[in-house]
């Protein structure tokens, strides 16, 4: 057996222990336990830890922290207790914490009871502690990022990165960058500023800044096409479009559009205008560069007689570019909703447009598409296509402001043009009420139901709403705008990358939702702008700034630390059934010719590969079966005889807080259950969970609440593990009682206490 060195620190918290447990039994008990070498009780190791790690350091090499929980403790949680580890030298894998005052001092009466139940907790996290193996060497992480997306979202946080000495790959699928916002000409300045400003200023300044960087390569017409994780990096291969227009060589003279023959619909317009198939998108499109559509060219050559600095080549091929990146943005925006799909709406009528194209249609002049007359009444369908069961039943967020923003704009500039709004309900943050209470002044009617039907007779739109008193209206109007719904843009493209996204498409972010904004389930994989949901630039803009600064952070030393817990794979076990990788929320498993493969810097340590394994051929470092069952083996060994033995396995995230949380609230229980902090709720397979019920009474499993698994379904799969294991076990005649599963959050620290009483009443009887 290696000979190790053990250090045990037992803080007595300010001695207010003391009363609830028998100190001093704890100090003898832990003494006695083989290669434990020092043993050291103090009052608040909080306020003091930097004196004692220096009276540790050389002289262990694991540390046993006996006192408040690591979780939940608001003075000396794990990242207090990783400052200690430092100090001394020892690697982060290498403690173990007994958890005896929020679990045990502050939740029990019984101070013999309590007393014994430290004992076990002390010799659980010891037993653990003695089979803990480091951590593995740091990856090496490249230090260049992909940002896939040239809106204002991508660029910008492309310009933060690059200010920040981080070389960027930018990658835009369109000829120009600027997305959606470059198609807008007003822009809400931001939700709390009821103003506009044109995005002919606002997307130059920040294209500028995008291209005239040298730490940003900006590749347009261009789309990744292949991912592949590789030792904790990622290996993209882009494909770009080819590119007859060198933009080394082009000055945008516009000499070989004049004689370009063909002319098509500029796509950049909705198609409501026309461009050459040799061509700049818009006049102030950024790149600088003409661009050929090559669908419609027909290589007549005039353009190359013309073009005075030989820019055009039209043998030009697709050109392939494969990086290594550290970090991925996704940038990439939103798509409109498809309208045809909703019949009664009349999409194909070409007076029924959508907002984005009445835009459009504004930069053109406020005219009717059928006949260029300038309509004498408009109406504003909202919710077109969102909250509706023929189309998406969320809310697109941004349609009811734009809508006021275009109605403010008609009725300021064309006064005499009736226009009328049909909504469900009006939904504008922040100061852009304002332009709903702007509109309201200049005489634009309301009117709350749901359309009907879209109908037109004699050059006439006809609007049928059924309105919210139960009654019908119809509207006359000579054009009717709709406010599409917003749906993501590139799906395929996020699953390129493992992104784990919700039924319409959206990537999931990283629980808890609230304090990760744009972090994906994927390492160092994050979304900003409307490509995580509708959202307007100036948010847009402020998530990608935010998003540089995380990637600044994560990249600043060049290498990654691996965590605690990564999975591992015995491939001699492995019979390459790819159920592990189906499982991993997190997609940091492949598989290769002789097994499964894990990339240990993408593994966050969930352990639900290691659950799923039919063979056992996956392990989690530092979470093995084994330790699980030597915890079980000695978590009642100082118990009182005659009680019912309770293990209670609670999620790393959710339920073992609540646990702390049941001390803290004043809740009293027996001491006649155990708590091990596991992590996913679903890290443990049922054959472990067989076992521990060999060596307790009852176990019981609580894991995040509905929709919060911090590993995305762990949860879901526990639930149903564990009914799957009480029929089974009914079946076989054991008593299904002594397996229970609870979905337990943070705040849930009454219902757990609840449950645990139960189970306690449940296996006396």
């Amino acid at each position: 057996m290696i000979k190790m060195s053990v250090g045990v620190i037992i803080c007595t918290c300010g001695n207010t222990l003391n009363d609830k447990i028998d100190i001093d039994k704890l100090v003898d008990f832990a003494k006695s336990l083989e290669d434990v070498s020092i043993v050291k009780r103090v009052e608040l190791l909080c306020k003091d830890y930097k004196q004692v790690a220096q009276e540790l350091k050389g002289k262990i090499d694991r540390l046993l922290f006996v006192g408040c929980s690591e979780r939940s403790s608001l003075t000396f949680n794990e990242d207090k207790i990783a400052q200690i580890l430092e100090e001394i030298g020892l690697d982060r894998a290498m403690f173990e914490v007994a958890n005896i005052r929020e679990q045990c001092a502050w939740v029990h009466e019984d101070r013999d009871g309590a007393t014994r139940k430290a004992l076990d907790q002390l010799m659980m996290a010891y037993v653990k502690l003695r089979s803990n193996r480091p951590t593995g060497d740091p990856i090496k992480l490249e230090k260049r990022v992909l940002v896939v997306g040239g809106g204002v979202a991508g660029m910008q946080c492309a310009i933060d990165l690059a200010k920040a000495g981080i070389e960027v790959v930018l990658v835009e699928k369109k000829p120009y960058l600027g997305g959606h916002t470059a198609q807008i000409p007003l822009l809400f300045q931001c939700e709390g500023w009821s103003s506009m400003c044109t995005s002919e200023c606002i997307v130059p300044v920040i294209a500028r800044e995008t291209t005239f960087n040298d730490k940003i390569k900006v590749i347009t017409n261009a789309e990744v096409k292949d991912v592949e994780k590789v030792n904790g990096n990622f290996s993209v291969t882009i494909e770009q479009e080819p590119q007859f227009v060198d933009p080394n060589k082009c000055v945008s003279c516009g000499k070989c559009a004049e004689v370009c023959p063909i002319e098509v619909p500029n796509q950049f317009d909705l198609g409501f205008s026309k461009r050459k198939a040799i061509d700049k998108d818009f006049s102030l499109a950024i790149p600088d560069t003409y661009n050929i559509l090559e669908e419609y060219c027909n290589k007549c050559g005039e353009c190359v007689k013309v073009c005075p600095t030989n820019a055009i080549n039209l043998d030009a091929k697709p050109i392939q570019h494969t990086y290594t990146f550290g970090a991925v943005v996704i940038a990439t925006g939103f798509s409109r909703f498809d309208l045809n799909r909703i019949a009664e709406l009349n999409y194909a009528h070409p007076d029924v447009v959508t907002s984005l194209e009445f835009e459009r249609l504004l930069t053109k002049g406020f005219k009717r598409p059928s006949d260029g007359k300038t309509p004498e009444s408009l109406v504003f369908v909202l919710c077109s296509g969102s909250r509706s069961e023929n189309g998406v039943p969320y809310c697109s967020k941004i349609c009811c402001s734009v809508i006021m923003k275009l109605a403010n704009r008609i009725t300021t500039l064309f006064p005499e043009t009736e226009v009328a709004v049909v909504y469900k309900d009006i939904r504008t943050p922040g100061k852009l009420e304002d332009f709903y209470k702007m509109v309201e002044r200049k005489g634009v009617e309301f009117i709350k139901g749901e359309v009907d039907e879209i109908t037109s007779d004699n050059g006439r739109l006809k609007v049928a709403v059924f309105k919210e008193d139960g009654g019908e209206e119809e509207i006359e109007a000579d054009m009717v705008v709709l406010a599409e719904a917003l749906v993501p843009a590139e799906v395929q493209l996020l699953k390129k990358f493992g992104v784990v996204t919700d039924k319409f498409g959206f990537p999931i972010e990283f629980q808890p939702r609230v304090i990760n904004p744009n972090e994906t389930y994927v390492d160092r994989v994050f979304v900003v702008g409307a490509a995580k949901g509708p959202e307007i630039v100036q948010n847009s803009v402020e998530s990608g700034s935010a998003v540089a600064m995380r990637i600044v952070e994560i990249l600043k030393d060049g290498e990654k630390k691996l965590q605690k817990f990564v999975s591992y794979v015995n491939k001699d076990l492995c019979s390459k059934c790819g159920i592990c990788a189906s499982m991993c929320p997190h997609d940091a498993i492949k598989m290769e010719e002789d097994g499964a493969k894990v990339d240990s810097a993408f593994c966050r340590g969930c352990g639900l590969c290691m659950s799923v394994c039919p063979n056992h051929a996956i392990q989690l470092i530092n979470f093995e079966d084994k330790q699980l069952l030597d915890q079980a083996e000695v978590a009642f060994k100082h118990a009182k005889e005659g009680e019912p033995r309770i293990l209670a396995l609670l999620c790393y995230w959710c339920s073992y807080a609540a646990a702390d949380l049941m001390g803290m609230k004043g809740i009293k229980l027996p001491p006649n259950f155990r708590t091990i902090r596991i992590r996913c709720s679903s890290s443990v397979n049922a054959g472990t969970l067989l076992e521990i019920l060999k060596k307790v009474d009852g176990v019981l499993i609580a894991g995040c609440p509905p929709k919060n698994c911090h590993h995305g379904w762990g949860n879901y799969v526990t639930a149903k593990r564990v009914k799957l294991m009480n029929e089974a076990m009914k079946q076989l005649g054991i008593n299904p009682d002594r397996l229970r599963w609870e979905f337990i959050g943070v705040a849930m620290w009454g219902p757990l206490a609840k449950a645990i009483k139960e189970m306690t009443e449940r296996l006396r009887s």
